[in-house]
């Protein structure tokens, strides 16, 4: 994935994109990877903290559908514009707070749309936590508390950029391995803040 980089209108939006990536906190990674696939759930408390509510996530590979376009999207827009840049509801399926709509993230690649496959409610962060370890403790699939439930697709990012970091996707790396000109998915001077 590279680094994350964000864009918005809002400064205000920003600086609650950096606090959320900051304060996420991964209690479990997956212990077995499956190609193309990231199995999560993520949980935090709503702005009033009077409750709080949990997501079970997956991440899947988006298809490839052509080469160049796959590129565009991890390049650097400084050099590149527009092409890799895309707003975090599309990653997160429309489910994100008003205040970061229209936040642009940039080097999601390889791409990946967040589907959510449940989500449930509940009366306090700490039953909340402690619900999940239980249950989601000993399967393969990884455990992210976010500060801020309506900012939970910058934890999940936070949570795949580590991913990547750790066990790199391999059609990226071929990919990468092939180019000529890797300036262009080598660092860059967007709005960087991970």
């Amino acid at each position: 994935m590279g680094k994350i980089s964000l864009r918005a209108k809002q400064e205000r939006a920003l600086r609650r994109a950096e606090e959320t990536l900051e304060k996420t906190i991964i209690h479990q990674r997956q212990g077995r990877l499956i190609l193309g696939r990231w199995d999560f759930v993520i949980f935090g408390p709503s702005l009033n903290k009077k409750q709080a509510v949990l997501r079970i996530c997956m991440a899947e590979q988006a298809v490839i559908q052509t080469a160049g376009v796959y590129v565009a999207s991890i390049g650097d827009p400084a050099l590149l514009g527009q092409p890799g840049m895309m707003p975090i509801e599309d990653l997160a399926g429309g489910d994100i707070s008003e205040e970061l709509r229209g936040l642009e993230v940039y080097h999601v690649a390889p791409l990946r749309p967040i589907n959510i496959i449940d989500k449930r409610k509940g009366s306090d962060l700490d039953r909340m936590r402690e619900m999940t370890l239980e249950e989601f403790s000993g399967s393969n699939t990884a455990i992210i508390e976010t500060p801020d439930q309506e900012a939970w697709s910058l934890s999940a990012l936070k949570y795949l950029h580590q991913c990547d970091e750790n066990l790199p996707d391999p059609v990226m790396l071929e990919l990468r391995g092939r180019m000529r000109d890797t300036s262009m998915i080598i660092g860059g001077s967007g709005e960087l803040i991970h």
